[in-house]
């Protein structure tokens, strides 16, 4: 029986020489006669990562049985646009999603082969470089509609509400079945929260597998703090809009109470945004799609909110 090709894909914005250490390295860890295709998509930089990557193609194509693509964006998109594109891309049944910062595990195509399958997601298990952090997915928050790691431990596999972005394994049917990320979310944030959630409620499920490791370089503090504050206004769009996909009435009210209380500037125009888009058509066609309810999520994980009560 055929071995399933493998799509590596690879969202970038001014990764400079990043990608190519990182393409090596995913391709010196696998143990199967899998290929592996890298498809890289470049989200208008302005530095030299096209440059810089297929300089270095000649050589990465000496590693055997892997591919690459190297495709670029005229205009910013912002990350769920660019993973998007990325997958319409690919031509492997199944989907990595990561990013450019990441080394895996030896043997990660074994256990991506060993365990996906036609109707799951696989969350890899986060490894944070230079620590003993171990992130087994991601549980959901509710009001703020954002994740927090799930510290485990997990043996094996087990389920989790959320996989995140740099460690996503779906199958390309199951990706293109659920429409890929919501076109809806600006730039950056709650759309890998969104996706999973979506496929929990659509009928597949999510699962975190403890022997996949994805080991991640966290931006440093200062950097991270530079990041948020370019993108917290797409960021609280984001979240509110998740939120109205899937919260009842009572829910909304809460998060809506909740940024409005946390980010009374950026509040007004975040939610004038999400009222001034498709969020309730999309709502509509979701629940017209959903084979399990939020609730039944809700209780299934045993969600409680930020505040250790009831999720109403």
């Amino acid at each position: 029986m055929p071995v399933p090709d493998i799509s590596v894909l690879i969202p970038a914005r001014n990764e400079g020489t990043h990608l190519a250490a990182t393409i090596q390295a995913i391709a010196r860890a696998r143990t199967t006669p899998a290929r592996v295709e890298f498809v890289i998509m470049d989200d208008a930089s302005n530095d030299e990562t096209v440059h810089s990557l297929v300089a270095s193609v000649p050589n990465l194509l000496k590693e055997p049985k892997i591919d690459i693509q190297v495709h670029r964006l005229d205009e910013h998109a912002g990350i769920y646009q660019t993973r998007n594109y990325a997958a319409n891309f690919a031509t492997g049944e199944i989907f990595f999603g990561t990013d450019a910062h990441v080394r895996f595990s030896e043997g990660w195509d074994e256990q991506v082969l060993m365990h996906i399958g036609s109707n799951r997601i696989l969350s890899g298990t986060t490894v944070q470089v230079g620590s003993p952090f171990r992130g087994y997915g991601c549980d959901l928050l509710i009001p703020f509609m954002g994740t927090s790691w799930n510290n485990g431990p997990v043996d094996g596999v087990a389920h989790v509400p959320v996989a995140p972005c740099h460690a996503t394994v779906i199958t390309r049917e199951l990706f293109h079945r659920l429409g890929g990320y919501d076109s809806g979310m600006i730039l950056y944030g709650a759309g890998e929260p969104e996706l999973s959630i979506r496929a929990w409620l659509q009928g597949a499920d999510v699962m975190v597998v403890s022997n996949l490791l994805v080991e991640h370089e966290f931006k440093s503090k200062d950097v991270l703090g530079e990041f948020f504050n370019e993108v917290r206004p797409f960021w609280i769009h984001n979240c509110i809009r998740f939120g109205f996909l899937y919260l009842s009435e009572l829910g909304c009210m809460q998060m809506l109470r909740y940024y409005s209380l946390q980010f009374p500037e950026l509040f007004p125009d975040a939610l004038r945004r999400v009222n001034e888009s498709d969020v309730w058509q999309r709502r509509a066609q979701l629940e017209a799609q959903q084979q399990r309810s939020f609730e039944w999520l809700v209780e299934y994980f045993g969600m409680k909110d930020q505040a250790g009560g009831e999720i109403i």
